[in-house]
């Protein structure tokens, strides 16, 4: 009977510590989930969305459609928009800024560049596709040494170093070439910009009679004022 007792009070004593225990774990889990939503409600409320992304997306593409509607001439040009569109223009075809800005004597210069730029890249490139050339003939034919335009003969290691040379070349004038367009285009935004500046003849020296004042018991004194305008 006590054993019986003993077993029922267990049972009960257990029941009442799970009860207890498991309802402070959900109380805890409750305070937790609440805790975390306030937290994401203060982030959200601290981090507002930027609403000024689709302004600015929108800005840019009105931009870029004005831009291009004045460098291909559907709209006319205002006098302050012709160095932006100078530039523009340059960057698309080597002189058309220098057209668009009537310096048609640099036309030749501009052109007479950019034949010399060109003509080097294919200079350089016609040399290092024929060693390079070359070097895959040896290789597949097993050959150390072998004559080139009637001299030599010449080991793959130099005519190597010859096809890595001129493709360096290479690449240095198409560096040279994208240089001078560049500078071309800058040219022609700056002489845009000469175009439109005040150069006026509005130069003036005028003498007036004027009043100075002294150091001496603050007395003033009789002088002249010069005054130089630009």
């Amino acid at each position: 009977m006590t054993n019986r007792i003993l077993t029922y009070f267990s049972f009960f004593l257990f029941g009442l510590i799970h009860s207890v225990f498991g309802q402070n774990d959900s109380l805890r889990m409750e305070n937790i989930k609440q805790n975390l939503s306030k937290l994401d409600s203060a982030t959200k409320k601290s981090t507002p969305f930027d609403t000024t992304r689709g302004a600015k997306l929108k800005s840019f593409g009105k931009n870029s459609k004005f831009t291009f509607r004045k460098t291909f001439g559907i709209d006319s040009l205002k006098p302050n928009e012709v160095p932006k569109i100078a530039f523009v223009r340059s960057m698309i075809l080597p002189g058309w800024g220098q057209m668009t800005n009537k310096n048609y004597l640099k036309l030749p210069l501009i052109y007479g560049s950019a034949g010399v730029g060109v003509y080097f890249i294919s200079f350089n490139n016609n040399l290092y596709h024929k060693y390079k050339d070359y070097v895959v003939e040896m290789q597949l034919q097993g050959l150390t040494e072998r004559e080139i335009d009637g001299g030599g003969p010449y080991s793959i290691t130099l005519i190597t170093t010859a096809a890595n040379q001129y493709r360096r070349y290479k690449q240095l004038s198409f560096v040279g070439l994208g240089l001078g367009w560049l500078l071309f285009a800058i040219e022609a935004n700056v002489s845009a910009h000469l175009k439109t500046f005040d150069v006026s003849n509005d130069i003036s020296f005028k003498i007036s009679p004027s009043l100075l004042n002294t150091s001496l018991n603050n007395n003033q004194a009789l002088g002249i004022k010069l005054a130089l305008n630009f």
